[in-house]
């Protein structure tokens, strides 16, 4: 019954896709064994390179995913400590949101008015619906020029508590086409898509609803 209502409440919102950044070194063990919680990776023999050492929301077992759009401001914020690195966003299949373990986060996990909540709290479909509730101190979604699917908190994340197998991965969308190429036949049962020069996946959301780039 509850999957049951969060199925409906997704289909609700209209949500096409999640979301997961990660970088392009590791998409090798993602294709082949899905995403693994940093908790978890032993079980593969897996040494991805990780983003967040600290896991300030305290939930090393589970894996972070965005809905409708990456948390753009995290995402910048990585990008931007080494200009090197290359990085790929991962396109999964919304029915993870019903068909694996899932708390809803309204907020950042690591953001206190989340991570000081019982995790029974953030699993609920209650839960899932108050990430499209109006929020105190954001402009209204409305202002934000928001999409059905798109949660009020740019920020706002899914904690998924299970490994996300290669066939929940729908696609993968790379900012360099010479990167997308070095990965090509590695991505043979995914469709591949390019948004360069921060524009799509790659841009701030805010500028991407106002202007739709």
């Amino acid at each position: 019954m509850l999957r049951q209502t969060i199925q409906a409440h997704a289909k609700e919102f209209q949500i096409p896709y999640l979301l997961h950044f990660t970088r392009t070194t590791n998409l090798p063990s993602i294709i082949s064994h899905g995403l693994y919680p940093i908790a978890r990776v032993s079980e593969i023999g897996a040494s991805p390179a990780i983003n967040d050492l600290y896991r300030f929301d305290g939930h090393n077992n589970s894996t972070s995913v965005s809905i409708g759009f990456p948390n753009c401001q995290m995402f910048y914020k990585y990008r931007k400590v080494d200009a090197a690195v290359d990085w790929a966003i991962l396109v999964l299949n919304p029915s993870i949101i019903w068909a694996k373990p899932c708390a809803f986060c309204r907020h950042n996990a690591a953001d206190v008015r989340i991570s000081t909540q019982p995790l029974a709290n953030l699993m609920t479909p209650q839960a899932f619906t108050q990430m499209y509730s109006e929020i105190e101190g954001l402009p209204t979604r409305e202002e934000q020029k928001l999409k059905a699917y798109d949660p009020t908190d740019v920020q706002a994340e899914l904690l998924v508590f299970d490994v996300i197998e290669p066939q929940y991965i729908a696609g993968v969308i790379f900012e360099k086409a010479a990167v997308r190429d070095t990965y090509l036949q590695l991505l043979s049962k995914c469709k591949t898509y390019i948004h360069a020069n921060n524009k799509g996946m790659f841009a701030n959301r805010k500028y991407a609803r106002t202007w739709g780039n």
